[in-house]
């Protein structure tokens, strides 16, 4: 696979100009659900660079760091985005959880 580009639309560029955010981390939260249920994941958006970049793909577009865990599966081209009407928050589109471990 080549080099992936992300495309950053003008709400989530809006929203990272007003809260002063210049890096954003994806990362894959995993949180279990009772005994028999399962484990429930999300991709979570933090507004910093990662400790230990080395498990992350690191993309540059429009002078911010947005930096991606390898554990999250890439589907199709990655844009920035904001969900949520009342508060917002940055989302990725083109990437999802994966559906099962990984080996």
């Amino acid at each position: 696979m080549a080099d992936p580009t992300i495309a950053i639309t003008d709400s989530a560029r809006k929203f990272m100009d007003a809260g002063g955010i210049d890096t954003v981390t994806f990362r894959l939260f995993e949180e279990r659900v009772g005994c028999c249920l399962g484990v429930v994941k999300e991709i979570e958006a933090v507004h910093a660079a990662p400790q230990d970049a080395a498990d992350y793909l690191c993309l540059l577009a429009e002078n911010r760091r947005i930096y991606i865990s390898h554990r999250i599966r890439i589907i199709g081209p990655l844009k920035l985005a904001t969900e949520g009407l009342w508060r917002k928050r940055l989302c990725l589109s083109g990437a999802t959880v994966p559906l099962f471990k990984e080996w």
